[in-house]
């Protein structure tokens, strides 16, 4: 069975600012040929889904609602240049007629739109939301509107369907095509031990992972950092956030931060970057350029965010693996679902044991090699993207059968 699939979808901003300096060229090129440009580009979800849904018979268009260039060559080409951003991305859905609208930034829909999206597009049949991140109270009104959600780790879907939302497990996966594209002369120095990633503060997004950073330096480990950092400016106001949350505590008002999500941004203690850290720290890089970078280094770390709970599932553990590099990772009550411990990946309970295992496994270069080759070789095996693909039309077609019943 093949469907229309319509994607709404946004990318990494740093991604698409190097997309931009890479292809200055850009700007001259129709929607079309610049849209294709970019997925054939992109190393993210949304390009690996389209190209591999493509590739399995299945019909696929997406849009990249926060790429102002390419939205707004759409809107010269097809509709009134005063359609406001929601108008074109209706319009974007009208003009492709899909039968499944899938979509994984709910940040561009509300409640309004999706429901005239669903009276006003009758080729609809299904509207599936994905959701893999902290959420606000704005973001499951909007899932409550949608069929059904896919989400990434058995934590967020538990939550999610404690709040009344019929919900899917699906894992992230590895896309094999980015493979052929790693460089393995590329220009990125050899790493012992890397983090690359965001560093965040506040509560339920890096504030642990920035402890464990933190330790590794102190403790004189050779880490290699590429990491988004937030800049001063948004420190000192998530820490002002908190006092705030305080303040409305103290005066029982704590509800008040299901209405407003920016509250959400300090809701536990925010500290500032140690020294060390910014001393160590180089910018991120994004696209085939993270997976390349990956490739060079021996041992990559990787530290769930706070809502992900006691389960693992983010998108490092495959890109890792992946590649072929060694991953080190935190513990979770399903890690070993996805991978052997200690054969295909190694894992630690806490920042002691991270720092004991990372300096293990540099001092041991052949076991090190020999988890590395048995965690690509699970990945390649068991965690591609593809399969996750498969996956998801089994999901679609029980869906449409059960509604067409």
């Amino acid at each position: 069975m093949s469907f229309k699939i319509f994607t709404i979808s946004s990318m990494y901003p740093g991604y698409l600012g190097s997309f931009y300096e890479r292809f200055s060229y850009i700007k001259g090129l129709s929607y079309n040929e610049h849209y294709k440009l970019l997925l054939n580009d992109t190393t993210e979800f949304v390009g690996s889904y389209t190209r591999t849904f493509t590739r399995l018979g299945m019909v696929v268009k997406c849009v990249i609602a926060n790429d102002s260039i390419l939205q707004n060559k759409w809107k010269a080409e097809n509709c009134s240049r005063y359609a406001d951003e929601k108008t074109v991305l209706s319009d974007q859905v009208k003009s492709f007629q899909p039968e499944i609208l899938w979509i994984d930034n709910l940040n561009y829909t509300d409640i309004d739109w999706l429901n005239n999206i669903r009276n006003n597009v009758k080729s609809i049949r299904l509207i599936i939301g994905y959701h893999c991140s902290p959420f606000s109270a704005k973001i499951i009104e909007r899932l409550k509107k949608i069929d059904f959600l896919i989400t990434c780790t058995p934590g967020l879907k538990q939550q999610m369907e404690k709040k009344g939302i019929r919900s899917y497990l699906v894992y992230h996966g590895f896309d094999t095509d980015l493979i052929n594209r790693i460089d393995g002369g590329n220009n990125f120095l050899n790493n012992n031990l890397l983090f690359s990633g965001s560093l965040s503060a506040g509560a339920d997004f890096h504030a642990d992972r920035i402890q464990l950073v933190e330790s590794l330096i102190d403790d004189k480990i050779d880490i290699a950092l590429y990491v988004n950092l937030e800049n001063q400016y948004k420190i000192r106001a998530k820490q002002a956030i908190y006092y705030l949350n305080e303040l409305f505590k103290k005066f029982r008002m704590e509800r008040i931060r299901d209405y407003v999500p920016l509250l959400q941004y300090g809701t536990k203690p925010v500290k500032n970057y140690s020294r060390s850290l910014l001393r160590k720290s180089l910018p991120s890089v994004f696209g085939i350029d993270m997976y390349n970078l990956f490739s060079r280094s021996k041992i990559v770390l990787n530290k769930h965010i706070g809502v992900a709970g006691s389960y693992a599932g983010n998108m490092r553990l495959f890109e890792v693996t992946g590649v072929g590099s060694c991953l080190l990772t935190d513990n979770k009550s399903n890690l070993g679902d996805l991978f052997v411990i200690d054969k295909e990946i190694v894992a630690f309970d806490s920042t002691e044991d991270c720092i004991r295992k990372a300096k293990w496994l540099l001092e041991n270069d052949e076991e090190r090699k020999s988890i590395a080759a048995a965690g690509q070789k699970r990945t390649l095996e068991t965690h591609t993207v593809e399969n996750r693909c498969r996956l998801i039309i089994e999901i679609i077609e029980k869906e449409l059968n059960h509604t067409s019943n």
